[in-house]
């Protein structure tokens, strides 16, 4: 119960900011993507060879053309500590979209906040097995940029389980609920 209440928070507190314009409302995407030098393989102190990388597969759903809230599961091994599993609910806020102009750039944050399984490698004796859940997972990132519309590339510079850099390629659906007018 104690570890619920700060991932309800962060969800109501997103939910507080999205704003009342909804051209984008309903609209989704899926992205692949591939980060390096996550904060587990810097704690770790080996990021340069001991770590796989971050593979992550996000979902993300529009709340508005300017908000989206979702959500990221990623995946990284560490040779010399174990693998760790991250199930991260994000939210992303855009601060710069060219959307009429041919080419479609997007500039945008994320927060994320969520838990790490930890798989521990290390079975020696005298070395206790510290698999399990391990620890609270997050990602800052201060930019990003989509490049694209319905199929685009991305990448991200930020700190947290996706890593230092992240990118990879997104694809974005059409609305999945309808509008619904009241009558008139």
């Amino acid at each position: 119960m104690k570890g619920k209440v700060p991932v309800l928070f962060l969800a109501l507190f997103m939910m507080c900011f999205a704003s009342r314009s909804f051209a984008q409302r309903g609209k989704s995407e899926i992205s692949l993507g591939y980060g390096y030098y996550s904060i587990y393989s810097l704690v770790n102190g080996k990021p340069f060879g001991a770590s796989s990388g971050a593979p992550i597969i996000n979902y993300r759903y529009y709340i508005n053309k300017n908000v989206t809230m979702g959500i990221g599961v990623g995946y990284e091994n560490i040779t010399t500590w174990g693998s760790f599993v991250s199930f991260v609910p994000e939210m992303t806020f855009c601060y710069l979209d060219t959307r009429n102009d041919l080419i479609r750039v997007r500039l945008y944050g994320a927060l994320a906040y969520g838990v790490s399984v930890l798989t521990d490698s290390r079975h020696m004796p005298g070395i206790s097995d510290e698999s399990g859940l391990k620890a609270w997972a997050f990602q800052a990132t201060p930019f990003g940029m989509r490049i694209g519309r319905q199929v685009a590339g991305f990448i991200e510079v930020g700190l947290g389980y996706k890593g230092l850099v992240h990118g990879g390629l997104e694809v974005r659906f059409p609305r999945i609920l309808k509008q619904h007018r009241l009558a008139e």
